[in-house]
């Protein structure tokens, strides 16, 4: 049975393979299932070194990575860094509660797409993955 904000949704087409590297079950889950309701492909790793070695084994996977910030084992800056050493094709979205204006210039050279707190809607999240469709 859908909830109401399932059915507020906007069908629309999906078309991405996604990872979400996020170590908060409850969040994690929340975004698996968002992405995949919207139709895409939706996998979920619980810090950057496990969304690390999914990514390693075949860095063309995967269309969009969303990462938190701050996580165990590796943070998104450390996934990010990797990612752009082994130069990853596809989009990446930071997705954090809070970061300091140090860590935002350093996604920033790190040429991350998007930075979205999480504190806005999921509009804003399901928005900027659909700009991602196609391209």
């Amino acid at each position: 049975m859908r909830s109401e904000f399932e059915a507020r949704l906007p069908a629309r087409r999906r078309c991405l393979r996604i990872l979400c590297a996020e170590d908060h079950p409850i969040i994690g889950n929340m975004l698996v299932r968002l992405l995949s309701m919207s139709g895409h492909r939706v996998e979920r790793a619980p810090d950057g070194r496990a969304a690390w070695e999914k990514i390693s084994k075949n860095v063309g996977q995967f269309d969009v990575l969303i990462t938190d910030h701050n996580m165990p084992h590796m943070d998104g800056l450390g996934l990010v860094r990797h990612l752009r050493q082994a130069a990853f094709p596809g989009r990446i979205i930071v997705h954090s509660i809070a970061l300091f204006p140090s860590d935002r210039d350093e996604y920033r050279a790190l040429s991350v797409d998007r930075v979205i707190p999480k504190t806005t809607d999921a509009a804003e999240l399901l928005n900027a993955v659909d700009s991602f469709c196609g391209t």
